[in-house]
């Protein structure tokens, strides 16, 4: 992965549009013959504040970023997160989930989430993480992305301590950066090959990450390995409708002890998204940058990520399972 990407690191792409081709990536097969030119149409559908770009532009951009990894989910998705830290990197920017609300919904509590426009998906950390008492715990939050569940872990829970995990650089270093607390630490790793021992942790957190790996039971063996007996995987993610979530964490060698479909939080929580956003908007400077946060949040969340689970063809899991033995 090309270290220290920032904005201009994609020409003759800009960084708005390599998010959109990095998203077309994720999407469609990249064997096919026509990758490219669907790429470009994609690209070019989506960032519309600019030109199409050709098709042989994605590609060399594409190429440059992954800098010569494998194009696999894993790779694909950890080179978007690498874009979104360039595009976004604002420190009051620390979630990157989709949110979950209560109904009804429960009172705000600024001084934990951070600032308003994050309430939805600090709830749903809180809630993903509330499964079991984390109190005393030393536990691994893997896909941490920019940190923000993951402090508020380690602020609301007292667990003993937390590693935040994620493949991305910008990310973890971003992470680092910006949040602090009592027995808090990142590190960048492959969620894939954790670097631990086995029997390290008394409970793995993870919340989006398994759909954006390119091998999912692989992952959740390794979340096997790393627990200790009596151990807890808390876990919260979109799937297909069609994938059986339940019997791959099964086959992994955990105990599935509760789960439960919270598409329509999920969904509650992206149609109550934008007047938040809204909020967040009008304190920004007028700029460029107003307009970059306007398309995260009015399009990429609220439309774009809505749609498959407005539609039925994803759902979204609550799950804890124990690792027996």
């Amino acid at each position: 992965m090309t270290a220290s990407l920032s904005r201009d690191s994609f020409a003759p792409l800009d960084a708005q549009q390599t998010l959109h081709l990095f998203d077309a990536l994720t999407w469609f097969p990249t064997d096919r013959a026509d990758v490219w030119q669907r790429a470009a149409d994609h690209v070019g559908a989506h960032a519309t504040h600019a030109p199409r770009p050709a098709p042989r532009d994605c590609r060399a951009v594409a190429a440059r970023v992954l800098a010569g990894a494998a194009p696999d989910a894993t790779a694909l998705y950890r080179a978007k997160y690498e874009v979104m830290t360039a595009l976004y990197p604002d420190d009051w920017f620390t979630f990157m989930n989709l949110g979950y609300c209560d109904d009804p919904p429960v009172p705000d509590r600024p001084s934990g989430y951070g600032d308003p426009v994050w309430r939805f998906a600090a709830r749903h950390y809180e809630l993903t993480a509330g499964q079991i008492d984390l109190a005393g715990a030393e536990v691994l939050d893997v896909g941490s992305g920019r940190g923000g569940g993951t402090a508020l872990v380690a602020r609301t829970h007292q667990p003993r301590s937390i590693l935040g995990l994620d493949h991305a650089r910008a990310g973890t270093a971003f992470s680092r950066r910006v949040h602090r607390a009592p027995g808090l630490a990142f590190q960048c790793a492959d969620a894939e090959r954790l670097p631990f021992p086995d029997r390290s942790f008394d409970a793995v957190l993870t919340v989006e990450t398994v759909h954006c790996l390119a091998d999912a039971d692989r992952f959740l063996r390794e979340v096997a390995r790393v627990l200790r007996p009596g151990g807890h995987l808390l876990l919260a993610d979109e799937w297909p409708a069609v994938d059986r979530p339940l019997s791959r964490v099964a086959a992994a060698g955990l105990r599935v002890v509760a789960h439960l479909d919270i598409t329509e939080g999920v969904v509650r929580a992206l149609d109550r998204l934008p007047e938040r956003a809204d909020e967040l908007l009008s304190r920004l400077p007028e700029g460029p940058d107003r307009e970059v946060y306007r398309r995260f949040f009015h399009q990429r969340l609220c439309r774009d990520s809505g749609r498959n689970l407005r539609s039925g063809r994803f759902g979204y899991l609550r799950l804890h399972a124990v690792k027996e033995g």
